[in-house]
């Protein structure tokens, strides 16, 4: 057998990992100093001492990634045919963390799908991951924005995977070891003990909402009764998670999602990580669509007098209501605001844009997702704002663009 690059593999590896597949492969450990290095040997027969390796454990050393490959290059030498199967595997087959596979099923040739059924496909599993995250700190009916920091955090750690042909397959690895923490800390800072969750926490949480989504809509189909929905809002069902399972299976003959728990020491001590699969069926629609609305219904309604200025304007056709963005100056803590308009206070809000003015509309405020909304909105008029309220500093990244 030839032997591999050590210096690769220590870099797949750490100490303890390491010491983990010596200590589950019968080597025992025979000295050393606590959080500098540790000794360990295989067990030979009786009156034998054979010969063992030094384990660095202080990973600030200037030396310990040297120390470490050469520990690596001494459990080859030393070594039974598992120890070298299980640095090989670490050279090779790293863990890339808990993986979640998000499937839909759709009439294409094997390997494709329809275009619009994949975008859907990976706004699902988006969703999921962010409602995931997102009960972790709290149970709601209706999130909005809420839980944002924690659900964002998480997802850029989240890495997307090669999709397979399963007829669709797109693939997520999450980190189960990292930590996120419901807030920014501040540089330096300690990671508070509440509030803070590692990648495996979320990566479970994604199994325990989709779980309460799939026994919500059996407990509908079997009774009619839709006070099975708000019963599991504990349990994490939620207006988002509604929507991110209709995307799932919009346009598809099926759609599942299978979990497995997989960590760099599983992987080391050669155990197969536990595995979750939760099917979701076209014939689920209607239930869901049911159960967003009533969730949908618990959303906070505010009443407010809208100041701001027109930037986008959308209508589809001549003569008909259109879409108007505002940034908002003022009556609202939102930044920005999307309205739909009657025709002629769409033509106001076109007088608005070209001519420099803001627009001043009441209306009920509500949180679409990531957007606000002003519906039934009233007395609207033209507003010639004062230099110093047009120059606010408008945060461009704190909602999506609208068009």
């Amino acid at each position: 057998m030839t032997a591999p690059n050590f210096r690769e593999i220590a870099e797949h590896l750490t100490d303890s990992q390491l010491a983990l597949a010596l200590r589950t492969n019968g080597w025992e450990r025979y000295g050393g100093q606590d959080l500098s290095y540790s000794r360990w040997r295989p067990v030979g027969p009786a009156g034998e001492s054979p010969r063992g390796l030094l384990l660095p454990e202080n990973r600030e050393a200037s030396d310990y990634f040297e120390l470490l490959s050469q520990a690596v290059a001494r459990a080859w030498g030393l070594g039974d045919n598992r120890i070298r199967a299980i640095l090989e595997r670490a050279a090779s087959a790293r863990s890339l963390g808990d993986e979640m596979k998000f499937h839909k099923e759709s009439r294409t040739r094997k390997g494709t799908i329809a275009w619009t059924a994949g975008e859907d496909l990976l706004a699902g599993a988006h969703k999921s991951m962010v409602v995931a995250a997102k009960t972790r700190r709290s149970k709601a009916a209706y999130y909005g924005n809420s839980n944002s920091y924690l659900a964002k955090s998480f997802l850029d750690s989240v890495l997307m995977g090669q999709t397979e042909i399963g007829s669709y397959v797109v693939t997520a690895y999450a980190p189960p070891d990292e930590v996120f923490t419901e807030r920014k800390i501040a540089a330096n800072g300690m990671v508070p003990l509440i509030g803070a969750h590692s990648g495996r926490e979320i990566t479970q949480g994604l199994v325990s909402v989709l779980e309460a989504a799939r026994e919500s809509v059996d407990h509908f189909n079997s009774s009619g009764s839709t006070h099975g929905f708000m019963a599991y809002v504990d349990r994490g069902l939620c207006y988002e998670l509604t929507q991110a399972v209709r995307s799932l299976i919009r346009d598809s003959d099926g759609a599942e999602v299978e979990v497995e728990f997989n960590s760099a020491e599983e992987l080391i001590a050669g155990s197969a990580g536990d595995r979750h699969k939760l099917e979701f069926s076209p014939a689920d629609y209607a239930a869901l669509e049911v159960a967003g609305n009533l969730l949908a219904a618990t959303a906070q309604v505010e009443f407010v007098t809208v100041l701001g200025t027109v930037t986008l304007l959308e209508r589809p056709k001549a003569g008909s209501p259109g879409v108007a963005r505002l940034d908002v100056v003022g009556g609202t803590a939102a930044r920005k605001m999307r309205v739909r308009l009657k025709v002629e206070d769409y033509d106001m809000a076109v007088d608005a844009h070209r001519n420099n003015l803001a627009l001043r509309i009441s209306g009920r405020q509500e949180l679409e997702g990531n957007f606000y909304w002003l519906y039934d909105p009233q007395i609207i008029e033209l507003v010639r704002l004062a230099p110093e309220q047009a120059g606010q500093p408008i945060d461009e990244n704190s909602q999506d663009p609208l068009f």
